[in-house]
């Protein structure tokens, strides 16, 4: 398994998905956090919060929309590569049960995004600083953390069902196009009125990107992002054991 995660490990540092997904990370929420300062734009304040406050609700719009985008590339790039490069047959050839390579392959996944939130988190805190955002207390920043981490977790869950759709449609296509299709999806259930039950609208509702008034949801709700993210792992893994792979 040691070797599996190493392996993995290594396309990913050798990609330049690496240092775009770095590029990213640092920029979205510089840019966002000159906005707020009102150095470039007008900053929106529409809750009438403060300058953290209103940061928070932007940050929360960047992981549980943005990160739907960008972990949901992560994941179908680590796996439909595979299918893209044609070295899929070579991968499964290798003295190695095909769970491992899948578990591997989910771990570096789940492990960079993770990676890449916090920095996200970090450099806003850092601009934030900088600025002498008002209402930026100790306090405020793990009250923001705690909320913002929970978010993350769970659009990284929900981008296992990625991974099968790259694997099922044996490359990047299906998988990106998976991924637009359950953002088109969350923001018609909004109107609906099943957003709350909907697993790709709930970070966005628990983070606050979608108004205070929203952020309040029942524990089915939260448990729904953390069942798709196990069913998302499983279907994947099931897919690789079991399907043909010709």
């Amino acid at each position: 398994m040691r070797t599996a995660i190493w392996a993995e490990g290594l396309k990913l540092r050798r990609s330049r998905i690496l240092w775009i997904s770095l590029l990213a990370a640092a920029m979205m929420p510089t840019m966002m956090g000159l906005v707020q300062a009102g150095v470039i734009g007008t900053p929106a304040n529409e809750t009438g919060g403060t300058q953290w406050e209103q940061y928070l609700i932007v940050l929360g719009s960047l992981i549980s929309i943005g990160g739907i985008i960008g972990f949901g590339f992560i994941f179908s790039w680590l796996f439909g590569r595979e299918y893209s490069d044609r070295t899929v047959k070579d991968l499964l050839a290798l003295p190695m049960s095909r769970a491992r390579v899948v578990s591997a392959k989910l771990f570096v996944s789940a492990v960079w995004c993770c990676l890449l939130a916090a920095m996200a988190f970090g450099v806003a805190c850092l601009v934030a600083g900088l600025f002498r955002f008002e209402g930026m207390t100790g306090q405020a920043v793990a009250t923001g953390l705690a909320r913002y981490a929970s978010t993350a977790c769970m659009v990284i869950l929900l981008s296992t069902p990625v991974a099968w759709s790259a694997s099922v449609g044996r490359g990047y296509l299906s998988s990106l196009g998976f991924v637009v299709l359950t953002m088109i999806a969350a923001q018609f259930s909004g109107a609906l009125g099943i957003a709350a039950y909907f697993p790709w609208a709930i970070p966005s509702l628990f983070s606050g990107a979608a108004g205070e008034e929203n952020m309040h949801l029942n524990a089915l709700s939260l448990s729904i992002p953390y069942a798709i993210g196990l069913l998302g792992a499983a279907v994947t893994l099931a897919w690789w054991r079991y399907a043909d792979q010709k």
